[in-house]
């Protein structure tokens, strides 16, 4: 009987102690994982009273299933369910891996078109007026303007051996080449072995002037974009850099000469304009005693009042854009003076260089002891005042009228489009464009196309005008010692 009452104290006093013992368990876990102290972001359960409360679980992080008392002491759950992570949406096709971080927004199946930029004519000439008015020049050659630069003479030339110089896109070919005199083909064999002498002759000078190129130009440049430039036209330090501009566009002609290709004669000949696509007639037969390159002269005052008679000034205007002539932001200047806005004087220059015409000009010499009818002005290369490869000809010719014609050719490309544009007699000022491309209008003075050298104005549409340079390309009936160029050079 004893025994029995016994037994049954011992398990009344287990069943009182073991919801404590079990309190115990959660009094020192401060949740996480494998029963280490402090584990990662669990509960801290609170210690009821009673009850041991520094059991500590086993380090093997296994925590016993215990039965839930009957009665009394902390409600504890029994283990929760495992919970099964939620079914996850298919991703849309052609994600491939990619997160849907838009929730529902789908992503665009393709991109929306984008805008072509605006084409000016599919020709460098045609480039668009968003160009940017300080915009670096064309880059030279590698190696252009370090020392130790091979000589003029020795390193290949740009488009020598060229095939289809004469090519047109577009445009039905040009008919082969028919023999010149033996005369003229004497004159271009002799003037082919001068320039080859010329080069080697002035190859020092024209390095020297590629190596001081950046410096040069960047101490004239800053003054192009000094405000209030214009307005001290005349003074001290406007008089010097003008003389440091004049000396920087002479070694750009040196540059351009330098560059001279044999197949240069072959443009703008009598063969050249007699097989031309725009001409709107038969090309009147050229005689052995009148040059094939009759359009390649070049003029002297004293020959414009001649020709034009007293219908222009005897004395010339001079108007050198650039330096007397400059825009700068809206304002256009004239010799220090503010002329008008910039806007209206794009808008003159473009309705001088568009004359009204039933046809496109094509000059010519005149026939035979009559009076020639159009001015001849030269074959010029067209090029960046920096630098810049010559690949760019213009031929110009004026007549009694002041109608301007010509003709333009891109070496590189192959393009060629006629010349149209007109004289103001009044104010001696030159504007034209090339056909097809009228949003682009080039402006000097009458004055400047006698001179090597001359500066123009390159209107690209309403907004942006750079001034680039005209570098006379001599005739091969010229020898290299006429030119004006080297006697101004030694000044």
């Amino acid at each position: 009987m004893k025994t029995k009452l016994a037994s049954v104290l011992i398990v009344l006093c287990a069943l009182a102690l073991e919801p404590a013992a079990f309190a115990g368990r959660g009094g020192g876990h401060h949740g996480g994982g494998g029963g280490h102290r402090g584990g990662g972001g669990g509960q801290k359960m609170s210690r009821p009273s009673g009850g041991s409360g520094n059991f500590r679980p086993s380090g093997s992080g296994h925590r016993p299933q215990v039965s839930r008392p009957s009665g009394g002491g902390s409600r504890m759950p029994a283990s929760r369910p495992a919970q099964r992570p939620e079914a996850k949406p298919p991703r849309p096709s052609g994600s491939a891996g990619m997160p849907n971080l838009g929730g529902d927004r789908q992503r665009p199946q393709t991109r929306p078109a984008q805008v072509p930029k605006p084409q000016g004519g599919g020709d460098f000439i045609g480039m668009g007026p968003d160009r940017p008015v300080n915009r670096p020049g064309i880059a030279n050659r590698p190696g252009a303007d370090r020392p130790g630069r091979p000589d003029l003479g020795t390193r290949p030339r740009l488009g020598d051996n060229r095939p289809n110089l004469d090519s047109r896109p577009g445009k039905p070919p040009r008919p082969e080449r028919p023999k010149r005199p033996d005369h003229w083909q004497n004159i271009q064999n002799n003037n082919d072995n001068r320039w080859d002498k010329w080069r080697q002759d002035n190859s020092t000078h024209i390095n020297n002037f590629q190596v001081n190129r950046t410096n040069n130009w960047n101490r004239i440049n800053v003054r192009y974009k000094e405000r209030g430039w214009a307005g001290r036209y005349g003074s001290a330090d406007y008089v010097r850099w003008r003389g440091d501009l004049r000396n920087f566009r002479i070694g750009r002609g040196w540059e351009i000469w330098g560059q001279r290709r044999p197949f240069w004669n072959n443009c703008f000949d009598s063969h050249w304009w007699g097989s031309c696509w725009w001409r709107p007639r038969p090309i009147i037969p050229i005689g052995a005693a009148v040059s094939p390159w009759w359009w390649w002269r070049p003029f002297a005052w004293a020959g414009v009042g001649v020709f034009f008679g007293s219908t222009i000034a005897s004395q010339p205007i001079i108007y050198d854009p650039g330096t007397t002539a400059i825009y700068e932001g809206d304002t256009y200047y004239v010799d220090g003076q503010a002329v008008s806005s910039a806007t209206d004087a794009r808008d003159a220059a473009d309705k001088l260089a568009k004359p009204e015409v039933a046809e496109t000009p094509v000059p010519g010499p005149g026939m035979e002891r009559q009076s020639d009818e159009w001015l001849p002005a030269g074959v010029w290369a067209l090029t960046q005042q920096e630098q810049g490869d010559a690949t760019m000809f213009v031929q110009l010719s004026i007549d009694k009228d002041g109608l301007v014609a010509g003709a333009y050719k891109n070496i590189m490309t192959g393009h060629e489009l006629p010349v149209i544009g007109r004289l103001d007699k009044k104010t001696q000022r030159v504007a034209w464009y090339f056909g097809g491309v009228p949003q682009t209008v080039y402006e000097t003075g009458l004055s400047n196309l006698q001179n090597d050298v001359a500066s123009v104005f390159v209107h690209f549409g309403k907004d942006v005008t750079q001034t680039w340079l005209l570098v006379r390309l001599p005739s091969p009936e010229l020898p290299p010692g006429t030119l004006k160029l080297p006697q101004v050079a030694q000044q």
